[in-house]
């Protein structure tokens, strides 16, 4: 079904679209008369989960996936039955309290509670709220405060159905909505349900935050009693070994078993010298045999003892004096300049050197290579005893450092603790972010839109609903109805469409004869002449009307298409061979008596080669046949008939009798001649009269639709050919000729 059709119904059925609708509104409009007005008042809670100006003692980054789970939490938590609960109690409270103006009135009949019930009532639900204890049938003060309830409206579903939580999108505020009938009440109700809420969620975060405290506290007690425990232990060791910083006297000896090494390794270069230098003497004085002096000895002499008593002075202070240690390299050094420049003049002067002064030279060095072996082994000696110490010192260290290693890891685990114990403390101080940062006032006007909103909304439903029912009984619909779906669903070509009359008191002669104006007859008429013009463009005299299933309108469609072709002067003769309902002539026969049948024993059919003469009507004197045939009260119009109600087939009716020749010599007398089939899915009578016919034309109703059975009777029409004159689509809806 394609939108151009469905829109052309919906057209049709503008009316039904257009006084649904304003019914419903009407109606809408007589029952919201008498509603009270309705007042909507909003609180607003701020969370903190997006934004938190508290005090934090430690840092956190904000995760909107985590604010977004915070939040769909907290709305579920509001939209508990509890928090209701706390709001109903409040609310019920304030209007038993003597000192308030109460909201509502009890309205319920026989209600009149004593001050007794007053008194015990206001006691339960104080207590309630103050514990947060909802009410449950198991309670039993349940049906007394169940009755204060409903008398004065406060009940679970009075409050929540007029109760609306929703989140701001991208902020961190939830508005909290109420319609009431009284504005005071609008706003009393979302302030309380919010102040309830809060203290709610800041015990359930405490009691739950004290219990984490509680735990950290106890473990940070224990890892402090653990620290405390090792640090008496490197304590004990160090007073026990006389150690306190190993690690720094350890160090200071390193240095100084560096600076001695140093100075060792000087010193064995100082001794190889002068060591060569003895020998060189040695061999000199063999040579020579005076003796001779040098102007230098007396400085070189003046450095050494210079040298051997500040040596003296840097080993006995600790050998950690910087500053000496610089002005003994200094004499050293000068020393070596002088003994150079000694050596150079006396290679100057050697011719003339004395023995003398060379054994002179020979017992300095000898004296300087004896004061360096003596520092030599003095130096080695602090070098043992240093390497000597460290052998102690390992041990100890390995000890210390293993006591060392508890330590840290005692203070770790302390500081951990510490850490958590702290971040819970400040959860706990600051353990409630939501604040209540709008409080609703009651409003000055009620809701202006809230009536003609409903009476709109019954309009649209209503007109919604139309239209689904109307498309949905058109998609149900299976009928053909219009000449554009038969087309679609049975594809045979269509010789004419006929649409639907009043066939009550039907006068065929006068729907013809008046111009009466009326659109259905008009059509009807106009419908019928194209059909005429069809059946005289087909190249046949002989057309045999049937159709699938009984009833679709044979027999009104021959009676007018032959009344239509009877206005042209054709000659129209009828031949009733649906054997089973003889309807048309009980039509066309109506008023004869000794109507002449084609199914009775008397009436043969005779050939010429009989020899009998009988008279005949002048149009017929040609026929050498019994006169069967029938006129009738239209003009041009005859008619075969035959007496109904038969079971036989035309086959077996016709057996033995020459009936193609009557109709072959019919057929030259009369400008049409017009046969009818029973209906084709019940009978074979179809079948056994096409071989006398030139045309067939199905007749279908719009009425129906199209099953298997009728598929079947399309298939056999479209193998019958170029024989097959088309179909005529009978009783269509004036109506649906314009979809």
């Amino acid at each position: 079904m394609d939108l151009l059709f469905l829109g052309k119904v919906l057209w049709r059925k503008l009316w039904i679209l257009i006084s649904v609708p304003v019914i419903a509104a009407f109606t809408a409009y007589l029952f919201t008369m008498d509603m009270p007005d309705t007042y909507i008042a909003k609180a607003q809670l701020a969370t903190g989960f997006t934004i938190n100006d508290q005090v934090q003692l430690t840092e956190e980054k904000f995760n909107s996936r985590e604010a977004d789970v915070k939040f769909s939490n907290l709305i579920s938590s509001m939209n508990s039955g509890l928090s209701v609960n706390l709001t109903s109690y409040r609310l019920l409270l304030h209007d038993l309290d003597p000192a308030n103006v109460p909201f509502h009135r009890p309205e319920v009949e026989g209600f009149n509670p004593t001050p007794e019930e007053v008194k015990r009532v206001r006691e339960v639900v104080s207590d309630k709220l103050k514990r947060f204890s909802p009410l449950t049938s198991t309670d039993p003060e349940f049906e007394l405060i169940s009755r204060f309830f409903i008398a004065y409206r406060y009940n679970y579903n009075d409050i929540k159905d007029h109760l609306v939580i929703d989140r701001i999108p991208n902020t961190d505020f939830i508005d909290v909505f109420m319609s009431a009938d009284e504005p005071r009440l609008a706003a009393a109700a979302p302030n309380a349900f919010l102040e309830e809420f809060i203290r709610y969620n800041e015990s359930l975060k405490l009691e739950r935050t004290s219990e984490s405290v509680e735990f950290l506290h106890e473990l940070t007690v224990k890892k402090k009693d653990e620290l405390d425990k090792v640090l008496q232990k490197q304590k004990a060791f160090k007073s026990d070994n006389n150690v306190f910083n190993l690690e720094g006297e350890s160090g200071m000896k390193m240095g100084q078993l560096s600076v001695y090494e140093t100075q060792a390794q000087n010193i064995r270069s100082n001794i190889n010298r002068l060591e060569l230098q003895i020998r060189r003497l040695k061999a000199d004085i063999s040579q020579l045999n005076a003796p001779s002096t040098s102007n230098s000895n007396q400085r070189i002499l003046e450095l050494r003892t210079q040298i051997n008593e500040m040596n003296a002075r840097y080993i006995t202070g600790g050998s950690n004096n910087q500053r000496l240690l610089d002005s003994l390299d200094y004499l050293r050094e000068e020393l070596r300049i002088a003994q150079d420049n000694s050596q150079r003049q006396g290679a100057a002067l050697s011719d003339g050197f004395t023995v003398a002064d060379l054994k002179n030279q020979l017992a300095d060095k000898e004296i300087e290579l004896k004061v360096q072996q003596d520092d030599l082994n003095m130096i080695e000696a602090r070098i043992r005893s240093i390497n000597y110490s460290f052998s102690g010192y390992a041990n100890k260290e390995a000890e210390l450092a293993a006591i060392q290693k508890e330590v840290d890891l005692a203070s770790e685990a302390y500081n951990s603790a510490l850490s958590k114990y702290n971040e819970a403390r400040n959860r706990q101080l600051i353990s409630n972010n939501l604040r209540l940062v709008l409080m609703a006032t009651p409003p000055v006007y009620p809701e202006p839109g809230f009536r003609l909103v409903i009476i709109a909304l019954a309009a649209f439903t209503s007109l919604l609903f139309c239209v689904m029912a109307i498309v949905g009984i058109e998609l149900l619909d299976a009928a053909v109805r219009t000449p554009e779906k038969f087309k679609r669903m049975v594809n045979l070509p269509l010789a004419g469409v006929i649409n639907r009359i009043d066939s009550r008191n039907f006068n065929i002669r006068t729907y013809f004869n008046q111009q009466n104006g009326i659109e259905e007859t008009e059509t009807f008429k106009s419908l019928l002449r194209k059909f005429r013009h069809e059946i005289e463009s087909m190249n046949g005299k002989v057309i045999l009307f049937t159709s699938p299933k009984k009833k679709d309108g044979k027999t009104f469609v021959m009676f007018c298409l032959s009344y239509v072709l009877s206005l042209l002067d054709k000659r129209v003769l009828i031949l009733d061979t649906n054997f089973k309902n003889n309807s048309l002539s009980q039509i066309l026969g109506r008023g004869q008596s000794d109507l002449k049948v084609l199914d009775t024993k008397k009436h043969k059919l005779l050939v010429s080669a009989q020899g009998t003469e009988k008279k005949v009507e002048p149009e017929f004197e040609h026929e050498n046949s019994y006169d069967l045939i029938n006129p009738t009260k239209y003009k041009n119009i005859y008619i075969v008939g035959n007496s109904g109600g038969g079971s036989e087939s035309p086959a077996e009716i016709l057996s033995g009798r020459d009936f193609t020749n009557l109709v072959s010599l019919l057929a030259d007398s009369f400008d049409y001649v017009l046969m009818e089939g029973a209906a084709l899915n019940d009978y074979s009578d179809t079948k056994e009269l096409v071989r006398y016919a030139d045309k067939v034309v199905a007749v279908f109703s719009a009425e129906t639709s199209i099953r298997q059975l009728d598929r079947e009777a399309i298939q056999y029409f479209k193998s019958l050919g170029k024989k097959f004159g088309g179909c005529v689509l009978n009783r269509v809806d004036t109506k649906d000729l314009k979809l």
